[in-house]
C-alpha cells in the first residue's frame, strides 16, 4: 500500500497538477454500498448493479449502475484521500464533490483542509457537512467512475 504524502496548513495540494483531460476517477479500492447491504469494491461493479447513491437534494437511495461507466483497472494514477473524522475519500484531483454549506460541486485538488464536503450517512438517509481533517496523495491502481441510469451521485467510500 502506498504511504500518504501529507499536504500542508489549509491551502489546496500545490504539488497536484490536475489536466483538464484527466478522468474523474475513483480507485479500484474504492468502495461502494450495494442494494443487498454488502460493501463492495468498484472493481466488482457490472452495468445493472444497484448501488447507494444521493440525490441532487441530498437524499440517499439506490440507483443503477449504467453501462456508460468508465472502468480500467489496470491503470496506475494520482490521487489525492480526503479524511473526515468517519471516512476518507480517495478520488482523482479532477473528481468533483459536493463541499462547503451550498454543496457546490468543486474540484478534489480545491478543497482545502478545514474545508466541508458532503459525506453519506445512512443513519440520517441524507448527505451531511463533515470537516476535512488531512489530505494525502496516494498513487493507486484503477479508474473508475460508475454513472448511474438516473443521476445519482455514487456514495463511495462511506
Amino acid at each position: 500500500s502506498p504511504t500518504p504524502e501529507p499536504c500542508r496548513g489549509a491551502e489546496p495540494c500545490k504539488y497536484v497538477d490536475p489536466q483538464p483531460t484527466d478522468p474523474p476517477c475513483f480507485p479500484s479500492s474504492a468502495t461502494v454500498q450495494r442494494a443487498d447491504g454488502e460493501t463492495a469494491p468498484l472493481s466488482s461493479l457490472s452495468a445493472g448493479d444497484s448501488i447507494l447513491a444521493a440525490a441532487a437534494d441530498g437524499t440517499l437511495g439506490f440507483d443503477v449502475v449504467s453501462s456508460f461507466s468508465l472502468a480500467d483497472p489496470s491503470a496506475k494514477a494520482a490521487f489525492l484521500s480526503l479524511t473526515t473524522a468517519t471516512a476518507t475519500v480517495t478520488l482523482t484531483p479532477t473528481h468533483r464533490l459536493p463541499a462547503g454549506p451550498a454543496k457546490a460541486l468543486k474540484q478534489a485538488s480545491e478543497v482545502a483542509v478545514g474545508e466541508t464536503v458532503w459525506i453519506a450517512s445512512p443513519a440520517a438517509g441524507t448527505l451531511v457537512q463533515a470537516p476535512v481533517l488531512g489530505i494525502a496523495s496516494v498513487e493507486a491502481e484503477g479508474l473508475h467512475s460508475p454513472l448511474t441510469k438516473h443521476g445519482g451521485w455514487p456514495v463511495v467510500d462511506g
